[in-house]
């Protein structure tokens, strides 16, 4: 699961995910239904061209039909013809958006001069270039790097189960699961990854770096990382194709600790099912260390165990408004304190449990460790014909009081030590 450069890099069951700063995503894995690039000089044939003329259309209704912020036809026609240009090369140079009265018209006529490239190739690409432009978090991945990458993870399901993400200073860094290959081979949380199985990270793109990663179970891969402490060295992890469960949970001498990983389909109830295993919980620790969210319902049903029936917990806006989100069970579980381990890595719909909780119940929750992602908004991930991921910002989060973490992040009570 890759998205474009710039990255930021983040888990996704176990394989390294890479994303913008600026468009938290992640891609979903299909097989590719049509479509195909053109490869060095022979004429697109019209098979090709045709496809490229579905996938504009299936672009244009998918946007309009998922996007918070849907735009008229015209303007986003406008808006591609300017991107389908900057993506077309020197042969193009003296075109302007105003040229041809349609993007599909100057698709055509680029097809006419050109038939080298395919409709289908500039498509992509046009749409590779808008998505950044008309939405801040959105993001196209191209047909052919999705069948790749599901090719791959067919192929090779062995994984080493390690969270990867981009730091202010543009170094990416590891965030070892738990239990996980790359924790047992000794990668410490914030080392700094420098190359894998001799591919250097520096000038390597996201693709090429993620499928390094995949390869048969019981198969190494080796890293070579820049430890926290400053020491550089080569750790060799063998990657597994063990199923990490999503949800864990261990008595303490303190009380319970919940490890939430994401917030996968069904995440709520094995939350409920785990904490109904303990009658009398003094102090429930809540560890959503390097989760990077996952579906918001799962999250917002997680909130409410712990409130009252009909409690306002949240509130959501797409593009038909506002809507608040009540509490719908009653209290099922009433721990006498609640405490949340935090940390970078902690974004999107396990931001959204942090701030429905801390904001609900602030005398009982209390936070620890660092400043979370800041991510308050939701994405629809939708494939496109010829077998593209479109990703458009669908929901914009926030707490029932309005509170919105988008970029901020939100603050820990205390701050880790470093």
């Amino acid at each position: 699961m890759i998205c474009n450069l710039p990255k930021r890099v983040f888990r996704n069951a176990g394989r390294p995910c890479f994303i913008s700063r600026a468009s938290v995503t992640a891609m979903l894995v299909v097989a590719m239904t049509g479509g195909a690039f053109v490869s060095d000089s022979k004429a697109a044939t019209e098979s090709e061209n045709d496809t490229g003329d579905r996938l504009w259309q299936s672009f244009i209704e998918k946007y309009n039909t998922y996007s918070l912020k849907p735009l008229d036809a015209e303007s986003l026609d406008l808006k591609a013809r300017a991107e389908l240009l900057s993506t077309a090369g020197p042969k193009f140079r003296s075109w302007k958006p105003e040229n041809q009265a349609t993007f599909p018209a100057m698709l055509q006529a680029m097809a006419e001069k050109d038939p080298a490239v395919s409709k289908f190739d500039r498509v992509e690409k046009t749409l590779a270039a808008l998505l950044p432009k008309i939405d801040t978090y959105g993001h196209y991945k191209s047909g052919a790097s999705v069948a790749q990458l599901k090719a791959a993870l067919g192929q090779n399901p062995g994984k080493v189960q390690m969270s990867l993400y981009v730091t202010d200073d543009g170094y990416i860094r590891c965030d070892p699961q738990p239990d996980g290959p790359a924790e047992l081979a000794g990668v410490k949380p914030g080392a700094r990854l420098l190359a894998v199985n001799e591919l250097p990270v520096e000038g390597s793109d996201a693709d090429a770096l993620a499928l390094a990663f995949l390869g048969p179970p019981d198969s190494p891969v080796v890293v070579k990382i820049k430890q926290p402490q400053g020491k550089t060295e080569e750790l060799t992890l063998i990657r597994t194709d063990k199923i990490f469960p999503v949800v864990t949970s261990k008595k303490t001498a303190l009380g319970v600790t919940v490890r939430i990983r994401r917030f996968d389909q069904g995440a709520a109830l094995a939350i409920k099912e785990q904490l109904a295993a303990y009658p009398k919980i003094g102090r429930l620790t809540l560890d959503l260390r390097g989760n990077f969210g996952g579906l918001r319902d799962e999250a917002l049903k997680t909130a409410s165990l712990f409130f009252a029936q009909d409690t306002p917990l949240a509130q959501f806006t797409d593009k038909e408004g506002a809507q608040v989100a009540n509490d719908t069970n009653g209290v099922i579980v009433d721990p006498a304190s609640i405490q949340i381990l935090q940390n970078e890595r902690t974004a999107s719909a396990a931001e959204y449990l942090i701030a429905v909780l801390k904001e609900g119940m602030p005398e009982k929750v209390s936070l620890f460790g660092k400043k979370t992602y800041g991510k308050s908004h939701s994405t629809a991930r939708v494939i496109l014909d010829g077998g593209g991921e479109l990703a458009v910002t669908e929901t914009l989060l926030a707490t029932a009081s309005g509170r919105s973490w988008d970029k901020t992040g939100i603050e820990p009570d205390q701050m880790e030590k470093e």
